[in-house]
């Protein structure tokens, strides 16, 4: 394996075909020498199918109107747009999924709810995020797997002003009995808890809401007892800080 793995936005604009020029070509090196990411695209390549699938649907229903939208494969240069790519495609798929348990009359009531809730948490985050990417003073973060903790990195894009974030990554699996909770560390003063993270969130993603006016020094994921603490406990496994 050659660098870091690629960053789960990246291969999903490639599953897109909308990654181009350096990007592209950095991307494929590592692809050939990287079966973990392989596995990573091809999961993206999946969901860019069932995304196909659902506009074919719309389509087959519709007689008149205009086309979906299909992303443009100009290169996405900002990383609000990155982020949209996963949390769309992610809505998508469980919005096909609603609707195919519909369609077939199941009796999979719970799951229906299960997926009515993510989808509901996923257009929370979109329109979070919506509001974060358009504010010039909004910042993203990344954390890095720190030394002896799980592998993993994740991405936070956050407005202090505003006191909203936007959560997305990947840990490798919890323990039993254990939690990953997110901090926001500031300047001064006591970590301030900003909600639990589950180990894979790189499509859905977790809304931060705290305190407006409340800047950061760096975030934090730390590995926690079951339901998290007031304040951290246990190992710091993904740190990153606020530029």
């Amino acid at each position: 394996m050659t660098g870091p793995h690629a960053k789960p936005e990246d291969l999903d604009l490639y599953a897109l075909s909308a990654l181009d020029g350096g990007e592209k070509q950095t991307l494929e090196a590592h692809l050939h020498a990287c079966p973990a990411c392989q596995q990573q695209l091809a999961t993206a390549r999946q969901r860019t199918a069932l995304m196909d699938k659902v506009r074919a649907e719309q389509r087959a229903g519709t007689r008149s109107g205009a086309a979906p939208t299909v992303p443009s494969k100009t290169r996405k240069k900002h990383w609000g747009l990155r982020f949209s790519f996963g949390f769309g495609l992610a809505t998508a798929v469980l919005g096909f999924a609603t609707y195919e348990l519909a369609k077939q009359d199941l009796d999979r009531g719970k799951q229906l709810k299960q997926l009515q809730a993510q989808l509901s948490e996923d257009a929370s985050a979109l329109q979070a995020m919506g509001q974060i990417t358009g504010a010039p003073d909004s910042t993203q973060i990344t954390l890095l797997q720190q030394p002896n903790e799980p592998p993993g990195q994740a991405h936070v894009l956050y407005n202090a002003r505003m006191g909203l974030g936007v959560y997305s990554g990947q840990i490798a699996p919890a323990p039993s009995g254990k939690s990953y909770q997110l901090w926001l560390v500031p300047s001064s003063g006591a970590p301030v808890n900003a909600g639990l993270v589950d180990a894979n969130q790189q499509n859905g993603a977790v809304v931060v809401r705290l305190t407006p006016g409340l800047a950061p020094k760096a975030f934090a994921v730390t590995l926690e007892p079951q339901g998290g603490r007031p304040q951290p406990t246990g190992p710091m496994v993904l740190v990153g800080a606020a530029s």
